[in-house]
């Protein structure tokens, strides 16, 4: 998976190049879940798959990842 043009290879990399609309669209797209799951993280994977659609998303993937979604996103890569 990639973010900000880099690659990603797992979650601190993640953190790291947060970019709220590419987390988003790897989400809708499906490739967040495949992603979790070639890096290992098959719980992570099927919590996301069970993410409703809903104007929650956003809120219920940065408790997922233990993210504060109150923080924004340079918060988090800061942190």
């Amino acid at each position: 998976m990639r973010m900000r043009g880099k690659s990603i290879n797992d979650l601190d990399d993640l953190r790291r190049n947060l970019q709220i609309d590419e987390l988003l669209h790897e989400f809708w797209s499906g490739g967040l879940e495949i992603w979790l799951r070639k890096i290992g993280e098959k719980e992570l994977a099927r919590r996301v798959k069970k993410i409703p659609e809903n104007a929650y998303q956003l809120v219920q993937l940065y408790r997922l990842f233990g993210w504060n979604p109150e923080w924004t996103e340079e918060k988090i890569r800061r942190s």
